[in-house]
């Protein structure tokens, strides 16, 4: 039989291409489709409807109290431990409904001719000087007009009206004296940047009687507590913001009482003497401090970090709540019930919320007595999330606190309402225009405490001007009292449970993917940057085996170069390729992180060019062009070593035993990267012991890395940043492999070698991605 010099060749070349072809295709078989979830839609209609059987659960009530008991029976029920009821005592704003014979809740308008109103004369005393020319008649508590959280209560009668259009800080100093009048605001907060606390503020402190706010075409009232955001970014009521304030009504009426008060105020300033004039009941709006219970359990996670997930329980005087909010809760206790008996990435805390209804405080008093080490990394609440064809709600609104979470929710949304025909849902980024406060409902107090949030709520469509109204604004209240049908669609509470777990899926805290080759000696996260920096230093020593692997050839011919460049080509442009561009893509977006590979891309291809025209008096020769070769593999891989320090740290900390698995990968792809870099070099002139040395110094920035992210970065680095860096190194890595390396191979003149050693790389790499990563 006749030799054949290219057996061995041929033989590696066809047994590296089997393993790679099956390393991928093993990738594919063995990574676990996406999960199926399955909500149990009548589970969630039966519990949500046990919950609004209780009656209005205003924050403090015997009802809310109630309502937390039951949802502590609920969340054992569904297998979470540590399940505890806490009390928190915050400010608090109710209704005393008025005893039977006693004067209801009401208010009117009049025209009324005569004298004006005279300083120190008793309340309702002006008015038996003047005729009434016009009234409204009583207007109703619920039909005309709503209270806001932490109304101020009182019986007033002769109080003129003033419109002061949109309320700016001008419109109240240009007004005149505002003393015992009734002041009407157009709230319009896109357009003037005022929130409603500004309004109540300015009201009180002009010596107003009465504050009245309305909207544009709007015919259905909401309640809305008036918080303020204090200079360290947290939410408090108005009257703990204020406690010298004495509290006035503040109420929200109807675009079309509105148009009716602007007309008498109209026709009285046209004529002396007729004044535009109003009176009221409304002692029913009390406030002061109350008691209110956060529910919340858990399920243990490989992590010590947590995500959490949260609804609440209670409801504003205006309903009984299976909108707002018995749906959310039932709807959590369904995740919590999904999510059990699955092995979870982190811990998944649950909470439900009393005292969410008086401006999200109980979610501030919560994040205020609890460590800092304690805080979730995200927060996704649930809140009056409703899809019902027949009511003609078919969106809901999804917010998120930056653009990865914005794309997860997407990609979540289009899993889950894609085949679902008639709904759907609408994602967007946090609008910090709304009250100068990101978020619309408990999660506030999350965003405001630099935590990552979700929040899933209620969209409505407005008939007249087709525009969506943030969900901030409790139409859902108006749902509960108004609607004659079913409010709860029992296909919609399934797809909004459905959304939440794919959500949690897409954040990757179901940790159903392990690698086939795990440790399991290590357990719980590292304490202290010493171990990370020791794997991380051990990980980039590797580099060095590669270089000793280098040394010890005893000559390195055309084709074991052509070979060992080809090598290094094929590890990486499979890692910059499918792990550093493609596969962070995948978890972050394609937008950001092909942005990032690019950047990287044209960086090194300028320097390359500019490099080459510094060099062009220079006939180089082919030894220097190859230890120029080696030189730039080794700043590219010098470069992408840092980053991968980086997600050393970043994985040490939430995972030693995930920190371990991740030095052995890293650490086995760095030995062909050392010789990558050792083999031009040395072929290059460079000398065996500057190969090595250099080989080994690009593995050092990995423990550098590790440290810096331990040490410096800290808190502010996160798997989107890590991401971001490894999508750039990769950028460049392939432009060093496409300028450098492969040209330096084909120089060699033996393609084959360098096909063979570009197969062999790649089917390492991908070999120890798969058993490893």
């Amino acid at each position: 039989m006749e030799y054949d010099p290219y057996r061995r060749i041929n033989t590696l070349g066809i047994i590296s291409a089997v393993v790679l072809i099956s390393s991928f295709a093993a990738g594919f078989i063995l990574h676990e489709p996406s999960i199926e979830f399955h909500s149990d839609g009548d589970k969630i209609l039966e519990e949500s409807s046990n919950l609004s059987s209780l009656g209005p659960r205003v924050p403090g009530s015997n009802s809310e109290m109630e309502a937390s008991i039951i949802i502590s029976e609920m969340f054992e029920d569904a297998g979470l431990s540590d399940v505890q009821i806490t009390e928190f005592e915050i400010w608090g704003s109710w209704l005393v409904e008025p005893d039977e014979g006693d004067e209801p809740i009401h208010m009117h308008a009049q025209i009324e001719q005569g004298i004006g109103n005279i300083p120190g004369l008793p309340d309702g005393s002006a008015g038996t000087g003047r005729v009434q020319i016009s009234s409204t008649g009583d207007l109703e508590h619920r039909d005309a007009f709503t209270f806001l959280g932490y109304s101020g209560g009182s019986h007033k009668h002769d109080s003129e009206m003033v419109n002061l259009g949109s309320g700016t800080s001008e419109d109240f100093t240009n007004s005149g004296d505002l003393t015992d009048k009734a002041i009407l605001i157009h709230h319009e907060i896109e357009n003037t940047g005022r929130s409603l606390s500004d309004y109540y503020r300015e009201a009180i402190e002009a010596g107003a009687s009465v504050l009245m706010i309305y909207e544009e075409e709007l015919e259905s009232t909401y309640f809305e507590p008036i918080v303020v955001l204090t200079d360290d970014d947290r939410l408090i009521s108005f009257p703990e913001a204020f406690p010298d304030y004495d509290l006035i009504p503040f109420i929200f009426i109807t675009h079309e009482t509105a148009q009716t008060f602007i007309e008498f105020i109209d026709e009285a300033e046209s004529d002396g003497s007729k004044y535009a004039i109003l009176d009221g009941n409304w002692e029913a709006a009390q406030t002061g401090v109350t008691n209110v219970q956060i529910v919340t359990g858990e399920l243990p996670g490989k992590s010590s970090k947590s995500v959490m997930i949260g609804a609440n329980h209670d409801t504003s005087y205006l309903s009984e709540g299976q909108v707002d909010n018995s749906i959310g809760v039932a709807q959590l206790v369904e995740i919590a019930r999904q999510l059990n008996g699955r092995e979870l990435d982190r811990t998944v805390k649950f909470v439900s919320w009393g005292g969410e209804e008086l401006g999200w405080l109980s979610s501030q008093a919560f994040l205020d007595q609890i460590e800092e080490s304690q805080k979730p990394e995200l927060y996704i609440n649930i809140d009056s999330a409703i899809l019902n064809e027949a009511m003609g709600i078919d969106s809901i609104t999804v917010e998120a606190s930056n653009n990865v979470l914005v794309s997860k929710a997407k990609s979540s949304a289009k899993t889950t309402f894609g085949g679902a025909g008639q709904y759907s849902a609408n994602v967007i980024a946090n609008n910090p225009s709304i009250d100068s406060i990101q978020g619309c409902s408990s999660h506030r107090s999350f965003n405001h405490a630099g935590i990552d949030t979700v929040g899933i709520g209620f969209q409505r469509l407005d008939a007249t001007s087709s525009e969506i109204w943030p969900f901030c604004t409790d139409f859902s209240n108006n749902l509960d009292i108004d609607s004659q049908g079913e409010l709860i669609d029992k296909e919609g509470a399934e797809l909004v449970t459905n959304f939440v777990l794919e959500m949690v899926q897409s954040l990757n805290l179901i940790a159903e993917d392990s690698p086939i080759i795990e440790i399991k000696s290590l357990e719980g996260n590292s304490e202290s940057w010493v171990f990370p920096f020791m794997i991380a230093l051990m990980a980039g020593l590797a580099t060095g085996i590669g270089g000793l692997i280098v040394i010890l050839i005893k000559e390195i011919s055309r084709e074991m170069m052509s070979f060992m460049l080809g090598m290094a080509a094929g590890v990486m442009l499979l890692i910059s390729i499918f792990d550093l561009w493609l596969g962070q893509a995948m978890e972050f977006g394609f937008i950001g992180i092909s942005i990032s590979f690019a950047i990287g891309a044209s960086i090194v291809f300028l320097a390359n060019i500019l490099l080459r025209k510094n060099n062009i008096d220079e006939e180089m020769t082919e030894k220097k062009k190859m230890y120029m070769s080696g030189i730039f593999t080794a700043i590219a891989l010098g470069i992408h070593n840092f980053p991968e320090g980086l997600a050393i740290g970043v994985a040490v900390l939430e995972s030693a035993q995930y920190g371990i698995v991740l030095m052995v990968a890293i650490g086995l792809h760095n030995i062909p990267e050392g010789i990558a870099v050792a083999a031009p070099i040395q072929a290059g002139g460079g000398g065996k012991f500057k190969a090595v040395m250099i080989a080994l110094a690009t593995g050092l920035t990995e423990p550098i890395g590790a440290l810096f992210a331990l040490l410096i970065l800290g808190s502010i680095l996160s798997p989107f940043i890590v991401g971001l860096s490894l999508a750039f190194v990769g950028g460049i890595m392939a432009v060093v492999s496409f300028k450098e390396l492969i040209p330096q191979a084909l120089i060699q003149e033996r393609p084959r070698f360098m096909i063979v050693g570009m197969t062999f790389g790649a089917a390492l790499m991908q070999l120890s991605l798969l058993l490893l990563d």
